[in-house]
């Protein structure tokens, strides 16, 4: 990323805020990112609340983790604020992988509620949600982009990069094998560009990639 070398791509948001986190997607993905929405672990917390929770099911390796207050055993739970949040943020049990695994599993057990939302409801959750929210999207287009998002299915959801090695360095990175193959990979399946050849600004990048970790497979 720019100014801070080859780090990992979740620092760019601490390094230098929404900016340097979209720079640092477009420039190592091939991509034309220029709005954002972030949102802080409150805000998660608010939105399931307000929506009356999200159920999930919970294995018994996550129940017995310790970490989802109130839950001890395996099941289907409606799941509230703090709960949910804090299945979300397991890591005790498994990998980041999964991890990011379950925040999706809550994202679209958020979404697939709101669809069912009446407009009322869904001006009521917009008056609650949009106060705690950082965008360059004006709320006016928020608000206009409501019906077509909503008329979205999600019929699953899927991890990137696609193929990855862990590798303990000053920290643990899960590395892409290479970014290369995945960036390709990625705009084959996002945007269904078979022909897609990346960047050779991508490509340098994954070079130094397999130069610091030795990773090639």
């Amino acid at each position: 990323m720019n100014g801070h070398g080859l780090d990992k791509v979740t620092h760019a948001y601490s390094y230098g805020g929404a900016l340097l986190a979209m720079n640092t997607l477009n420039k190592n993905l091939d991509l034309n990112i220029s709005e954002y929405v972030t949102v802080n672990f409150d805000t998660v917390k608010t939105v399931i609340d307000s929506i009356g929770g999200v159920t999930v099911n919970i294995t018994s390796a996550e129940a017995n983790s310790g970490s989802i207050p109130g839950i001890s055993s395996a099941g289907k739970y409606n799941l509230n604020g703090e709960q949910a949040l804090a299945y979300s943020r397991i890591r005790k049990i498994d990998t980041d992988y999964q991890r990011t695994e379950r925040m999706r599993t809550v994202l679209t057990a958020v979404f697939s509620k709101v669809k069912a939302m009446d407009i009322g409801q869904l001006n009521n959750l917009l008056n609650i949600v949009l106060p705690h929210i950082r965008t360059n999207i004006s709320q006016n287009e928020i608000i206009s982009l409501m019906p077509q998002a909503l008329s979205f299915n999600i019929n699953n959801s899927e991890g990137w990069p696609y193929e990855t090695r862990g590798k303990t360095m000053s920290a643990w990175y899960g590395i892409p094998i290479t970014l290369e193959s995945n960036v390709k990979k990625l705009h084959e399946k996002l945007f269904a560009n078979e022909d897609y050849e990346v960047s050779d600004t991508v490509k340098q990048i994954s070079n130094a990639i397999i130069q610091k970790t030795g990773y090639t497979n």
